[in-house]
């Protein structure tokens, strides 16, 4: 069977992808991670949020964004929302912008 042989090189290029996602990006503990995990997710993979080191600032503005583009949530659990991606995914004490 010719056409069902698959170099071993492409097979190890097709594992490593598939492990590569199987270790997707995963929030910092911290209260209301599961709110934030399953709001943002909702829409988009975890790699970008916690890739991010934003200001509280900019954390606010990017939820304004996210509501423009259909994120539903309550004042309340923005709120939350806004509380834990400042706090665990932050700028931390000391380090420059």
């Amino acid at each position: 069977m010719r056409g069902a042989r698959v170099s071993s090189g492409a097979l190890g290029v097709v594992c490593f992808m598939l492990g590569a996602a199987a270790q997707a990006a995963e929030l910092p503990p911290g209260p209301n991670r599961e709110l934030v995990a399953r709001e943002c997710q909702a829409c988009h993979d975890l790699d970008m949020v916690v890739a991010s080191n934003e200001t509280r600032e900019t954390w606010n503005t990017l939820l304004d964004s996210m509501t423009s583009y259909g994120l539903r949530v309550s004042p309340e659990d923005r709120s939350k929302i806004l509380d834990y991606l400042a706090t665990a995914l932050g700028p931390k004490p000391g380090t420059a912008r």
